[in-house]
């Protein structure tokens, strides 16, 4: 890794003067931190929307695709995720605030707003006061149009062709509309979301002798019918409000064939089917108090519902019957209260006081219900219903500092406040409750050095705290382990503690940027499988997991173990401590001083080694999941002659391993590659085309399964599993008028 780094600070250097006068310096605003995009600079684009401007800005499609993946990832997790606000939040603004919203996200926004409407767009390096977020790297301020009588429709048609499968379509249509001091925009868009998976499964007994082979095939879509609208208006007296609203409903389709050459009746068929209903208000107000300061309010009300079906079913004709049947429904709510007042005290320092208050509801039940044969009856095995309500507040403080032209520093305070009661219901309505109260302080630190116009030093140091899942409270069936997880609702939150160097050098005259990070990240009580096994001595005594493996090995009283309360079990929970360190390296570079003008080439690669302790082997371990390394690079080039553009996006991963109580499973995943070209044609209308999953591959595994608990090492059977992928192409066709 140092080797990595070393080469790619040599190479940098070595650039800096080839490429210094090679182009022409965008419009640098008075603090060097910030750089401005105009329209002038967007023209030589010709783009449609305010997403197509701000692909065209290095830097900034990375941030793109990570807040596209955290959207992804918190619609797949549910209960997941950050509720409430925070200091923290989108590193992409409008008019120097957040979206008011949280299913109603920034980067759907970005595909309905027309390139028409922008002023100009602000990269912001480092701390910068007067922002609705707090960030250490960058963050892209959008700066609307304001004061003109407009009127925009922009649609756009999608189609996605999948290898061996059907053309899906897809399509967005959206209004936009101003009238003196009000604008709003209108917008309605269809949602097909096709997911397909083909795998191959080898089955080895202890001694490797291959006893079968499972074929996998998996066709799922995810659909729904989004409405949305954003309205603001300004008022006389400066103030001003903006309210947007989400209606979505939508659900899930699939069927998932598993097909095994050991199975008696086969094949095996999964089919699923989910109903959704998502909506969701949010707003925020700000004016000025005269020598009171500036007001800014944030409100958010939401709802989220899901009946989630899996019928399981084996054979084919007569034979086929239904063995086992899920059945998941949940219902989810969130109501955010955010206020605060900013003040300048001197020239160089203001501060922002207030407070932030969330409501939350979470009830979910999971039942099951199986039979062994088709003659008998489905029969309920495990049930689980749990109810949550979470009260949590927040108050803070928070300090910016310009202590010279050349630095800035931005500390804050923040008290967190929060009440959880979990019930879980019982058979016969019994009800087990956990009724738990948190405190936690949470200081931040972030100080910008800008050491010269093109070079900046930031520091960071900030506490932490995670909001806890509360689909883990929950028992639940996964997919790809075939297992029953149980929930735990005595999970509390992970603490971190984050300590970050960064420096950054700038090109003249916008060839391009550096960037080199170091980190560590403390972390108390980590968030992790543990092992919930009530282990005990020959006289049934209870005893630690370290004393049970350190007895004689028994059958007699393994068996005992395995039937006696949940057997050996294990649920999400908490680990005292485990921590993280790294590096992140990341830059982009204009293509000009090679004779490719309009060209960009950006790269990014971050070393992250997390160490926790195994709660089964008691060994040392990365994280469940993760990677130590992570790639990606991204190419652009833009002919704007022709109006056409072309480019590709690669990202990848290293390997990466799921650790249980009974199983270890290490994971080889496939790197991805993206190509696209779109043309824009009459200006007012852009073709795309993309192309993904061209290598066919997402990745291969071994699965180690053992008897009843991982430190036995009782090998039961081992899985060689081989992931494969159609190739995707995709078609988009939108416009303006």
């Amino acid at each position: 890794m140092n080797k990595r780094l070393a080469a790619t600070l040599l190479l940098t250097t070595a650039m800096v003067g080839w490429v210094s006068t090679a182009f022409s310096a965008e419009e640098a605003a008075t603090d060097s931190s910030i750089v401005i995009y105009d329209k002038a600079y967007f023209e030589t684009f010709s783009p449609v929307t305010l997403l197509d401007m701000l692909q065209a800005v290095p830097g900034v499609p990375e941030i793109l695709s990570q807040n596209e993946q955290q959207a992804r990832q918190a619609q797949r997790t549910g209960g997941g995720g950050q509720r409430g606000f925070g200091s923290g939040g989108d590193q992409i603004l409008m008019d120097g605030k957040r979206l008011a919203g949280k299913a109603n996200n920034i980067n759907d926004t970005l595909s309905r707003i027309s390139a028409s409407q922008v002023n100009h767009i602000e990269l912001i390096r480092g701390a910068a006061s007067g922002l609705d977020v707090q960030s250490q790297g960058l963050v892209i301020n959008i700066v609307m149009m304001e004061g003109a009588s407009t009127s925009t429709t922009f649609w756009q048609v999608k189609g996605e062709w999948t290898q061996g499968h059907k053309l899906v379509p897809e399509f967005l249509v959206s209004h936009t509309g101003s009238a003196g001091s009000l604008d709003y925009t209108l917008s309605y868009e269809h949602k097909n979301n096709y997911f397909y998976i083909d795998s191959t499964e080898k089955f080895f007994d202890p001694q490797g002798n291959q006893k079968a082979t499972q074929y996998i095939d998996n066709a799922s879509n995810r659909f729904s019918d989004a409405f949305n609208t954003n309205l603001s208006y300004q008022f006389e007296d400066g103030g001003r409000l903006r309210l947007n609203g989400l209606f979505e409903p939508g659900g899930q389709k699939g069927d998932e064939t598993r097909d095994k050459t050991s199975d008696t009746l086969r094949p095996v068929v999964w089919s699923t089917d989910r109903d959704a209903d998502k909506w969701e208000v949010g707003g925020d107000y700000t004016r000025s108090l005269g020598f009171l300061g500036n007001l800014k309010s944030l409100f958010v009300i939401n709802k989220n519902t899901e009946d989630y079906l899996v019928d399981r079913f084996k054979g084919t004709g007569t034979e086929k019957y239904e063995y086992t049947k899920d059945d998941t429904n949940l219902y989810q709510a969130e109501k955010i209260f955010r206020g605060s007042i900013t003040k300048g005290i001197t020239d160089a320092q203001s501060i922002e006081i207030g407070g932030e208050a969330a409501f939350n509801k979470f009830n979910k039940t999971f039942d099951s219900s199986k039979r062994d044969n088709a003659a008998s009856a489905l029969t309920l095995s495990t049930s689980d219903n749990v109810k949550i309500k979470e009260n949590r507040y927040e108050v803070f403080a928070n300090h910016s500092y310009n202590i010279s032209s050349a630095i800035v520093l931005q500390s804050s305070i923040t008290t967190e406040f929060s009440k959880i009661v979990a019930d879980n219901i019982l058979a016969g309505g019994a009800i087990d409750r956990r009724d738990t109260s948190f405190t936690y302080i949470k200081p931040r630190f972030n100080l910008r050095y800008d050491v010269t116009d093109r070079d900046q030093i930031r520091l960071l140091a900030e506490k932490k705290v995670s909001q806890l899942d509360f689909n883990n409270f929950v028992t639940r069936f996964d997919q790809q382990e075939q297992k029953l997880k149980p929930g735990n609702t005595q999970i509390r939150p992970e603490q971190t503690w984050d300590f970050a160097f960064t420096y950054e050098h700038r090109l003249p005259n916008d060839a391009g940027s550096f960037e080199a990070e170091v980190f560590y990240r403390k972390y108390t009580d980590h968030i992790e499988t543990v092992d919930f096994t009530n282990y005990v001595d020959f006289n049934h005594d209870p005893i630690t997991a370290d004393a049970f493996f350190a007895l004689p090995p028994d059958t007699a009283l393994r068996d005992y173990v395995d039937v006696t309360g949940e057997g050996f079990s294990a649920k999400e929970g908490n680990i005292p401590k485990a921590n993280a360190y790294g590096a992140k390296v990341k830059g982009n570079l204009r293509l000009g001083f090679i004779g490719v003008p309009n060209a960009t080439l950006s790269a990014n690669y971050t070393f992250e080694r997390r160490r926790t302790t195994d709660q089964f082997t008691g060994l040392e371990r990365n994280f469940d999941r993760e990677s130590d390394h992570t790639w990606s690079v991204n190419f652009r080039h833009d002919l704007p002659e022709i109006k056409f553009t072309y480019g590709f996006e690669y990202t990848a991963r290293s390997d990466y391993a799921r650790y249980y109580i009974d199983y270890y499973w290490p994971n080889n995943p496939a790197p991805n590659i993206k190509l696209y070209a779109e043309k824009t044609v009459f200006s007012d209308y852009k073709v795309r085309l993309e192309a993904e999953g061209l290598n066919k591959k997402r990745g291969q595994s071994v699965y180690w399964l053992y008897n009843e608990h991982i430190r036995f090492d009782d090998l039961k059977e081992r899985q060689e599993k081989l992931f494969k992928r159609p190739i995707e192409l995709r078609i988009f066709i939108q416009g303006t008028f």
